[in-house]
């Protein structure tokens, strides 16, 4: 792994990042949201002195309005094909935030602003994660008080309507993440478990639970395919545990529930919880957490269901824990991952593949 960039761009922790269209959200204990200009840093792009507070200040295009929320902003998430943005806030509270009529040259320009379009409410306690369907018509949104909200949004990002609150995990739920083809939610939880949500007629119910990790589930994400069948769905997931774990749809039972398997927990490699894992389009799987390493694991080409760690990268962030990994695709469509640390930077790495 090499290091491209390290933004330097809160005072507190960063505890999200999400990345659309060549901008970075970013989202802190320090109630801001910071929105950074990043799509045109490649993998080749490694000068030295320019890769501690490479030009910031003329790539941060704006810092929203610390006043939205009055506690840590926890998760940011970018609407598919859009310019909203999606905030959830320990103050119980999702804003939504909007750039009208995008244009290239309005970044370029730093001629860049958003606007707050609503304040969401119904958690009765701290919003952990939000995260919007791959349409973009549905968003999740979980919490402490043991929820998940899936809300109905409109075409402009200003009305939501609850449409079903689930309430089946038994304690504070960390994260929330859809496939990115199928309108299928997956929660982790301080219970220990992962859940998988479907629609069923116009109604949301538990679809399975993935029983394995011996603490809490922090975070999970999809293998991101375009094949559209369940056949070939599977999820990685990080804990407490410290594992990396991969489970796979292995069909249904006679009582038409869904049967996940555990297919595979990943080499040893962290020493503490798994914070965020990441699974790209080229089929790699990044884990990253509070021992400061991010690991790279790759799938045996000949033996399905045999990783081995590729990368292991130690104190990627100096001593700090790593809350949040994102693969992305910059404007040459090459894929980079980013870390996000308690440091209050952003890093940008380029991945070996092999």
């Amino acid at each position: 792994m090499k290091l491209l960039r390290s933004f330097k761009l809160h005072n507190d922790k960063i505890w999200s990042i999400d990345y659309s269209s060549g901008l970075l959200a970013t989202a802190s204990s320090d109630l801001r949201i910071k929105i950074l200009r990043i799509g045109d840093i490649g993998s080749d792009d490694i000068d030295e002195k320019n890769k501690e507070n490479d030009d910031d200040d003329n790539r941060l295009l704006d810092e929203l309005d610390d006043s939205a929320h009055k506690k840590t902003i926890r998760s940011v998430a970018w609407r598919p094909n859009s310019n909203i943005l999606a905030a959830g806030s320990f103050d119980s509270t999702i804003s939504i935030w909007s750039k009208e009529d995008y244009q290239e040259d309005e970044v370029a320009g730093n001629n860049f602003s958003m606007d707050l379009l609503a304040i969401i409410e119904g958690h009765e306690n701290e919003v952990k994660s939000v995260a919007w369907s791959q349409d973009g018509y549905f968003l999740a949104t979980c919490s402490r008080d043991k929820s998940v909200w899936i809300w109905e949004a409109d075409e402009v990002g200003e009305e939501y309507e609850c449409v079903s609150v689930l309430q089946e995990h038994s304690q504070d739920i960390k994260h929330v993440v859809w496939h990115p083809t199928q309108n299928v939610l997956a929660s982790s939880s301080y219970d220990d478990t992962i859940r998988v949500w479907k629609e069923f007629d116009e109604d949301w119910e538990c679809a399975a639970v993935l029983n394995g990790h011996e603490g809490t589930v922090w975070c999970s994400d999809f293998e991101h395919s375009s094949v559209e069948k369940n056949d070939s769905m599977r999820l990685c997931s990080g804990s407490d545990d410290a594992k990396v774990k991969v489970w796979k749809f292995d069909g249904v039972n006679e009582d038409s529930e869904d049967i996940w398997i555990c297919e595979s927990t990943l080499p040893p490699v962290h020493s503490g919880p798994v914070y965020s894992v990441c699974w790209n389009d080229d089929g790699l799987i990044a884990s990253a957490g509070s021992d400061g390493v991010i690991a790279i694991y790759k799938e045996d080409e000949t033996l399905k269901g045999k990783w081995n760690c590729i990368e292991k990268n130690e104190k990627s962030h100096t001593f700090f824990e790593i809350n949040c990994i994102k693969w992305i695709k910059n404007n040459n469509d090459e894929t980079l991952l980013l870390s996000a640390s308690d440091d209050g930077h952003v890093n940008m790495w380029n991945v070996n593949k092999n």
